[in-house]
């Protein structure tokens, strides 16, 4: 595993791919409605939900994802 490590960390760039590709996947998940991509975990969260309702959570995660997809992107291509 410390090879692996080592290699990403030789060759960021790769590892802002494989970032990316999570965050995606996790994007996806929040927006075809897969429970536990946004299920709260935390206080804050908790009180988005039951203030504002389960859609208002996802659109705030999913807005939380989109934004830290395109900085993993904006590394990604600084980084060529």
């Amino acid at each position: 595993m410390d090879r692996h490590f080592e290699w990403i960390a030789e060759n960021p760039r790769y590892g802002y791919l494989i970032a990316g590709g999570i965050l995606l996947l996790w994007l996806i998940g929040v927006i075809c409605g897969w429970k536990w991509t946004y299920e709260p975990n935390r206080w804050g969260w908790y009180w988005v939900r039951d203030t504002f309702g389960e859609k208002a959570l996802r659109i705030c995660v999913g807005a939380l994802l989109v934004i830290a997809l395109a900085g993993v992107a904006c590394l990604y291509f600084a980084t060529a």
